[in-house]
């Protein structure tokens, strides 16, 4: 009987416990394994993982157990450019409503009166399972003093956790509140795939798609891919543009502005205008890899000289990948 009385009592806590997790005052999160880049040693990546529990956990927030967690990830690197099936894979594989990816960036620097610190840039980048969508990253730049990597970290760490909750809650209310809509709009032709239907011609730009890569992404010598779903209206216009691979860095904003800022030779059916939607990616390298970058096949509409002409760095080539060449980090 007090067997039955325990077990009972387990079973009740674990009930509570995961209906909690449920419900919309707790949202699990979990930090993966980081990627360090530490030429001078000292920055313990258990060290900044704590950190960033801790701060997470203080503002309100349920973070799984690291060892669950890095168990459930297993080998395998974490992806910083995922597409965002893979990243609501991820999130699903350590059980967690969000997640935070983090990258750490710690050597010596010069000072403007040319002394030399030890500092860095810790990027931290903030998940939605359900969706996988990036929400936020944050780029944080350190100089570390007599007190140490730890404290120079934990400041910047706390901050980034208190916008962090924000976003992953904000989120969660634009979920719910989207429960059982369908935003998609059917009435545009889909040429996500890359076929093109009989009577049918894709969409071309009017001008060049070059998007302008972030300084943030420039200081961390970004090597990513970032793509995009766009609907462009039967007028040209570029309508929704929805991110189906990120990379971080402020790259989905660029890659979007960028995309509002072309007009479009709208897509036709048998010589009528029609909206479409379609895929294109855009590909950020160093300056020095962009000429060498061979763009893959994609989705949408190319001229007969266009096929004849490589596509120069940076230049956007429909049926091709855009090369956004990106400065080398410093």
């Amino acid at each position: 009987m007090s067997r039955r009385l325990v077990w009972v009592v387990v079973w009740l806590t674990v009930w509570f416990a995961g209906a909690q997790a449920q419900s919309g005052d707790a949202f699990t999160v979990a930090v993966l394994p980081p990627r360090l880049t530490d030429n001078v040693g000292g920055a313990l990546g258990d060290t900044m993982v704590t950190a960033l529990e801790r701060a997470l956990a203080h503002v309100g927030l349920v973070v799984l157990p690291r060892a669950q967690v890095w168990s459930a990830v297993g080998d395998a690197a974490p992806n910083f450019n995922p597409t965002c099936i893979e990243a609501q894979a991820m999130g699903a594989r350590v059980g967690s409503a969000g997640y935070v990816l983090a990258a750490l960036q710690r050597g010596e620097r010069s000072t403007t009166d040319r002394r030399t610190v030890i500092g860095g840039t810790l990027h931290l980048f903030a998940v939605e399972t359900r969706t996988g969508r990036l929400l936020a990253s944050e780029h944080l730049d350190f100089i570390e003093d007599r007190g140490g990597f730890l404290a120079a970290i934990a400041p910047l760490v706390e901050a980034a956790a208190a916008r962090f909750a924000e976003r992953w809650r904000t989120a969660q209310a634009q979920l719910a509140a989207a429960a059982g809509r369908d935003e998609i709009n059917s009435t545009a032709i889909d040429l996500r795939t890359g076929d093109i239907p009989p009577g049918v011609t894709p969409p071309v730009p009017q001008t060049r798609i070059r998007p302008k890569p972030t300084d943030a992404a420039r200081s961390a010598g970004v090597v990513a891919t970032v793509s995009v779903e766009v609907v462009v209206t039967e007028g040209g216009d570029v309508g929704e543009v929805t991110i189906v691979r990120w990379a971080g860095y402020g790259l989905e904003a660029a890659v979007e502005a960028a995309l509002r800022a072309t007009h479009f030779k709208p897509a036709t059916c048998y010589g009528k205008p029609v909206a479409a939607r379609f895929l294109v990616d855009f590909n950020f390298r160093a300056a020095s890899q962009a000429d060498r970058v061979q763009s893959r096949p994609h989705c949408v509409a190319v001229d007969q000289r266009q096929r004849e002409t490589p596509a120069p760095t940076g230049r956007t080539r429909f049926l091709k990948c855009a090369v956004c060449p990106v400065s080398a980090g410093r």
